[in-house]
This record gives structure tokens, sequence and C-alpha cells, in this order.
């Protein structure tokens, strides 16, 4: 999912899509952000795939996933989007409840675990992920890739369903947005734009789900979060197993067009970001961060 500012940082209708609700958990929230991306699941995997930095994220997260559960664990993710991830999961022999706001990308998932000869081991649920994180366990284990649960206004029903539904001793793996970045906070001053470097502070922002076609027009409320802010909400029942950085050196994934016109340099950067990634100085610094969570024992 593409979290990009939009251009009015004030609540404001957007045309033809009704007014945009408050940052709430309730009915019209998850509505309004469900018909966004119902409108955007035709070009989602395109405008997704094609993007370099979102797909390196993907990569992070896939393989903290596989080198976590083995065949037959079941896994409940949140956020399926169009069931890229749930289908290399199940590749793999692991069991996933692929849960999603949006109808149209669960409908998508169910195909592509069809097309795939995946669809006995995927069960594809329209759901918002405080809800999702409620049902239908135990599980072993939880996954979300993308910022899928920074547009989750109740992380505290997501925190307290998994401690009720994952086994003890399981993990979730998890990303989620920062509000703060090292690369944008050295580069924007830079460019005469300081206050880009800070603009995440704010409660909530305003931000389009897609950086093409509809989806750029279509404007969501979404809260960051510093990895602090973000893990308070598990501390009661999960341990924090590791904590990485991604696009703290690199260019985060709204600048995918600077990364691509200097590729090499931000191969180095690359480089450079995975060593010390895990740091104790560079970890909190992503403009997304990877969590892996282990729910204590009983």
């Amino acid at each position: 999912m593409e979290l990009r500012e939009s251009s009015s940082s004030k609540s404001s209708p957007n045309p033809g899509r009704g007014e945009r609700p408050s940052f709430l958990p309730d009915p019209e929230f998850y509505s309004y952000v469900a018909r966004g991306y119902d409108q955007t699941v035709e070009s989602y995997d395109l405008v997704e795939g094609r993007n370099t930095i979102s797909e390196r994220v993907r990569r992070a997260t896939i393989g903290s996933a596989l080198s976590t559960f083995r065949a037959p664990d079941r896994v409940l993710e949140l956020g399926c989007g169009t069931g890229r991830d749930a289908v290399e999961l199940a590749k793999h022999g692991i069991r996933v409840v692929a849960t999603d706001v949006s109808p149209r990308m669960v409908e998508a998932t169910r195909a592509r675990a069809k097309a795939h000869g995946v669809d006995d081991l995927i069960v594809a649920k329209t759901s918002p992920a405080a809800t999702a994180a409620w049902g239908e366990g135990p599980y072993d284990g939880a996954y979300s890739n993308g910022a899928v649960l920074n547009l989750e206004p109740d992380l505290e029903a997501v925190a307290a369903g998994l401690l009720e539904n994952l086994r003890p001793g399981c993990r979730a793996i998890l990303t989620a947005a920062n509000r703060i970045s090292l690369f944008e906070l050295a580069v924007y001053p830079v460019v005469l734009r300081p206050r880009k470097a800070f603009r995440k502070l704010r409660e909530t922002v305003p931000i389009p789900i897609s950086r093409e076609g509809v989806g750029k027009k279509y404007v969501v409320p979404a809260r960051f979060l510093t990895p602090r802010e973000f893990l308070s909400f598990f501390e009661p029942g999960f341990d924090l197993v590791s904590l990485r950085a991604l696009q703290a050196l690199t260019p985060p994934w709204n600048l995918v067009d600077m990364a691509t016109r200097f590729e090499v340099a931000v191969a180095l950067l690359e480089r450079a970001e995975n060593r010390f990634a895990k740091g104790r100085f560079l970890r909190s610094l992503g403009a997304i961060y990877l969590t892996v969570l282990q729910r204590r024992e009983a």
C-alpha cells in the first residue's frame, strides 16, 4: 500500500466519493477505505509490482515470514491485498487465513489462490484488521506487510485479538510506516522543503491510496507511528524479537522516481542499510520498519 501525503491536510470530500470520514474504528471509516481499494484492484498489482522500493519491503517481510513459519502452520494475514503474499506462503505449505477490508481485494485473492493451485490452503475473508485479529483462532502466527496497520484506528483491538488467538510462543511479522525517516530528515532540508521531513508528526495525515490512476485522488486518513508507539500496543502480551529499519538510508516508497534515477547510488545505500538496519541507532529511523513479535508463554 502506498502512503503519500495529500496536497491538502484538511478533512475534505473526495469528488464523487463522499465526505472523508474521521479516523475512528466505525463502519463509516472502514467502508470508505474499502471503497477506495475496491476501485484500485485492477491496477493494484501493476502499480505495486513496478515500485522497486515497495517490492524491497515485500521481499524483506516475506523472507522474515518464511524463516519463521513452516508447513502446516496456520497464519492470519491482516491486509492481504490481491493475495500475492498469501499465495507465496501457501506455496511453502503454510495455511493462510487472508483478510482485507476490501471485498474486491478478497475476491482477487481467491482467484489468485485458485490460479496457483493453492486454494485449499487459503481462506480469504472480508474484514478490517481489528475484527480479523479476533476471529477463528488459534493461529501459529500473524503477518501484515506494507502499511495496512497505519490505516487501522483500533490497534488496541488488533493487539488484544492477536494475544487471544496466537498460540503461546508463536510470532507476528508486522510492518508499519514511521513518523520519521532518516533519509527524509537529511534530504528535504537540503532541497529547501524542511516541512516535508516532519509532516507525518501530525495525529493523522491524509494520503492517497495509490501513486497512480483513480487511487491517486482517493484520499484516506492514516496514522503514522514511531516504532516505540507501535510496539506499545503489543507490550502487554508480546516480546520484541527483532526490529529492522527499511528505507532509512534509501529513499522512501514515494520517491521511487528518484531511486530509479540514481539506481547505482541507491544500490550502495541498500547494501549499507541491509548491514546496519537492526543496529540500535538505525532501526527506529526507517520510513518503514519490520517487527517480529513473540507471544509470551501463558
